[in-house]
């Protein structure tokens, strides 16, 4: 594992209040927020090198693209024993991804409907469609920059701090 060497630039902050996670997929960055302003994480500003996936740019629109969705998410649940260290599950599909995907023909209004029915329920979302799914922040390192299948990734060391201070439905913003 590299270690982190640096402590990259903040994203914008939120325009919510609260704890709030933000992503910038452009500068490969992810802060956490408090109440709009950054709070002081392990060896600074909690801002941290971020890992994606690897065709990065645009939103996620089906299983295998391997980019990482833009929008806002939660946290839906919080594993102790992933693959991939630590990891906090988003809300990926959501009804909006069904309904998109229904009208550009990628899925059967079947499909849409399970995906509405998993959104609106808030758990984790329907993950065995063509939209893809399993959409995670999670360790395993910033580098290189794109390795992952879709999901966030940062080190190890970072996500141990992270981990506990996040509860399911934690607001996610991933910008693009």
């Amino acid at each position: 594992m590299i270690p982190v060497l640096f402590t990259p630039p903040c994203p914008a902050p939120p325009d919510e209040a609260g704890f709030v996670i933000v992503v910038d997929k452009s500068d490969f960055v992810l802060g956490v927020f408090q109440d709009r302003v950054v709070v002081p994480g392990p060896d600074g500003p909690a801002c941290f090198p971020v890992a994606l996936g690897a065709s990065p740019v645009g939103h996620k629109e089906a299983r295998g693209d391997e980019r990482t969705p833009v929008g806002s998410f939660r946290v839906t649940n919080k594993n102790p024993a992933s693959s991939f260290h630590l990891s906090l599950g988003l809300d990926y599909p959501q009804a909006a991804d069904g309904e998109s995907a229904l009208t550009a023909g990628r899925i059967d209004a079947r499909t849409r409907d399970r995906v509405v029915a998993a959104a609106k329920a808030g758990g984790m979302p329907t993950r065995d469609t063509a939209l893809g799914g399993d959409i995670y922040l999670h360790g395993g390192g910033a580098y290189p920059s794109f390795w992952t299948d879709g999901c966030v990734a940062i080190a190890n060391e970072q996500m141990d701090w992270l981990y506990p201070k996040v509860k399911t439905g934690t607001r996610v913003l991933i910008r693009e």
